[in-house]
C-alpha cells in the first residue's frame, strides 16, 4: 500500500487505510469544511476501521482498502478550490469516501474508476475538493476509505494536510522553524469590491494605495513592493481593477521589525465593482515568542477597525479614503 504527497515541496510517504457506508444527509454537505465536486454527501462517521501504524498490513482480508493517495501539495490555503486528489484502491471496492478526522458532520463519496493495468489492476480514483474559508489553521488529518458491495470496508487511510493562516506567515504555521514576518496589517472584507489599505508610518512615509511595483511574497498572489524605505510589502492585492479573485483580503507585511511609533491607517474604496457597499475589518498581527521557543503570528485583539464603505465613496485612488484609526509599535 502506498501514498504520495508533496508537503513543503518535499515528498512524504502516507500510510494506507480503508472504510464502510451510511445514510444520505438532508443537508447535502452545506457548510462542511470540505466539499467534493460531483460527490455525494453522507452524514456520520467514515466507514471502516481507524488508520493503522506502518507496521500493520492494512490490506489483509477481503474488505476493500485505499492502496495509495496522491496530491500535488498538502498545504491548503483558506478557501482553496479545486484541489485534485487521486490514487488506487483494491478491486473489491466500489466507492471512495473522504472527510476530516476532526472537522465536519459527515463524509463525501465518489465512484471508483477503471483498473490500472500498470499497477496490478488496482482500481483508480480521483476527486476534486473545495475547502471552507474558516478552517482552523494548522495540521489536520484527511481520512479516506474504500467501500465495497453491501457497505464492506477495511482500514481507513490518513493523509496529513496543513491549513495555512489567512494572513501571509511564510508558512510558519506548517513549519514552525521558519520565522514568520515581524508584523502584518490585514484588511479583509465581505463583498467583491476593490478596497485599498493605506498607512502612514511614524516617519511620515505613506504606503499602500496605488504606489506599487510587482514582486513576489508568500504564495506569490498579487504581491507588491509598496515602499522600500518602510520595508513593507503588499500581499494579496485582491480584486484589483475589479478582476475578482474571491480572496477579498489585502495584507501589508513587514518581514523585519518595523520602525517604532504611531501608524495612521485608512481604507479606500478604489472601485465598487457594481456592489452597493462593503463591510471591512482591519486587524494587526505580530510575531510573538511561544513556549516552545518558536515564533507565531498572533492576531491582536480587538481588531483595529470595523466599518462599511458605500459605492458613493469609491474614488479611484484620488484620496486616501476613510481614516479608520491608528496603532502603536514599541
Amino acid at each position: 500500500m502506498r501514498a504520495v504527497v508533496s508537503l513543503f515541496l518535499m515528498i512524504a510517504t502516507v500510510q494506507t487505510t480503508a472504510c464502510t457506508a451510511n445514510e444520505v444527509s438532508d443537508v447535502q454537505g452545506i457548510g462542511e469544511p470540505i466539499v467534493v465536486e460531483s460527490g455525494q454527501f453522507l452524514a456520520g462517521p467514515l466507514p471502516g476501521q481507524p488508520p493503522v501504524d506502518a507496521s500493520t498490513d492494512g490490506s489483509a482480508g477481503p474488505a476493500p482498502v485505499v492502496a495509495d493517495i496522491n496530491v500535488a501539495n498538502a498545504v491548503i490555503a483558506e478557501g482553496e478550490q479545486g484541489l485534485v486528489v487521486s490514487g488506487h484502491a483494491t478491486p473489491s471496492g466500489q466507492t471512495i469516501g473522504v472527510r476530516f478526522a476532526d472537522l465536519g458532520s459527515g463524509y463525501w463519496v465518489v465512484p471508483l474508476g477503471a483498473p490500472d493495468p500498470s499497477d496490478n489492476n488496482l482500481l483508480t480514483w480521483q476527486l476534486t475538493a473545495d475547502f471552507a474559508r474558516n478552517l482552523p489553521p494548522g495540521f489536520h488529518e484527511l481520512l479516506f476509505t474504500a467501500v465495497g458491495a453491501g457497505g464492506s470496508s477495511g482500514v481507513e487511510s490518513s493523509l496529513t494536510v496543513c491549513v495555512d493562516t489567512p494572513v501571509p506567515d511564510n508558512l510558519n504555521i506548517c513549519a514552525p522553524s521558519r520565522p514568520p514576518p515581524a508584523a502584518v496589517l490585514s484588511l479583509s472584507w465581505d463583498t467583491p469590491v476593490d478596497l485599498e489599505l493605506v498607512v502612514e508610518t511614524p516617519s511620515g512615509i505613506t504606503i499602500g494605495g496605488t504606489e506599487a511595483a510587482a514582486t513576489s511574497l508568500d504564495g506569490g498572489v498579487g504581491s507588491m513592493v509598496v515602499s522600500s524605505a518602510s520595508g513593507a510589502l503588499l500581499d494579496h492585492e485582491s480584486n484589483r481593477n475589479c478582476l475578482i479573485d474571491n480572496i477579498d483580503r489585502d495584507d501589508l507585511v513587514w518581514q523585519e521589525t518595523p520602525e517604532t511609533g504611531t501608524y495612521q491607517v485608512w481604507v479606500d474604496l478604489f472601485r465598487a465593482c457594481g456592489q452597493p457597499a462593503a463591510t471591512f475589518t482591519v486587524s494587526l498581527w505580530l510575531a510573538e515568542l511561544q513556549a516552545d521557543g518558536t515564533q507565531r503570528l498572533i492576531e491582536q485583539t480587538p481588531p483595529l477597525a470595523n466599518g462599511e464603505l458605500t459605492a458613493a465613496q469609491a474614488n479611484g485612488g484620488t484620496s486616501s479614503g476613510l481614516f479608520v484609526g491608528s496603532f502603536v509599535l514599541k
